[in-house]
């Protein structure tokens, strides 16, 4: 598989970003109706509309965010998808970022369980 599925979700969540418009329509595009978007563990939001919920407040508390594309590394096939990649932030005045590590299960090229670890990068 040439086209990664969580690649493709990440360019168009940072444009989703940058004009915020993060909506459960958008989000369907690229998830699974009853998928689940865990993080460090924790589950954020299962299904489209949640998922949409949990990165507005996302949005809300951070000025800038970027899923930086290409990821550091890739790997995928019709089943599911790893990917190593870096992502940048500005909250309250100050930027950071978090290298992460996040894996996904797919059904008919949609993203139908995802799962992310990350951790902050010293400065």
């Amino acid at each position: 598989m040439t086209d990664n599925p969580i690649i493709r979700m990440f360019t168009w969540w940072n444009a989703a970003f940058r004009a915020d418009d993060f909506t459960a329509q958008g989000f369907a595009q690229h998830f699974t109706d009853t998928a689940p978007f865990i993080v460090d563990g924790g589950v954020r939001g299962t299904g489209p509309a949640q998922i949409a919920t949990h990165f507005a407040g996302i949005r809300a508390a951070c000025t800038a965010v970027e899923l930086v594309v290409p990821p550091l590394a890739s790997l995928c096939d019709d089943a599911q998808g790893f990917v190593h990649y870096r992502c940048t932030y500005t909250a309250d005045g100050k930027s950071g970022s978090e290298v992460c590590m996040a894996h996904a299960r797919f059904e008919n090229g949609r993203i139908a369980r995802f799962e992310v670890i990350g951790r902050i990068e010293a400065a």
